[in-house]
């Protein structure tokens, strides 16, 4: 399978995914528009359930939990 179709994560600079405490872990974003999705962190980095999640392997809603985590240890 071509690196087009792999799944894609959101991989934080400043933290170790893998084996983290929070793995497993979902957090619920209310879209711009409305819409619900949902941001889970992994052992591979974060992930969305939006559909610009699965195209660019970011989005607002994986940046925007990713962020406030950063704050949140700093």
């Amino acid at each position: 399978m071509g690196k087009k179709y792999q799944k894609k994560y959101l991989k934080p600079d400043w933290m170790n995914t893998e084996g983290h405490w929070l793995v497993g872990t979902i957090w619920p974003v209310t879209g711009s528009t409305g819409n619900q999705y949902g941001v889970e962190l992994t052992d591979k980095g974060f992930e969305c359930d939006c559909k610009g999640f699965g195209w660019h392997g970011y989005c607002k809603h994986s940046r925007g939990v990713e962020k406030k985590l950063r704050i949140a240890w700093s």
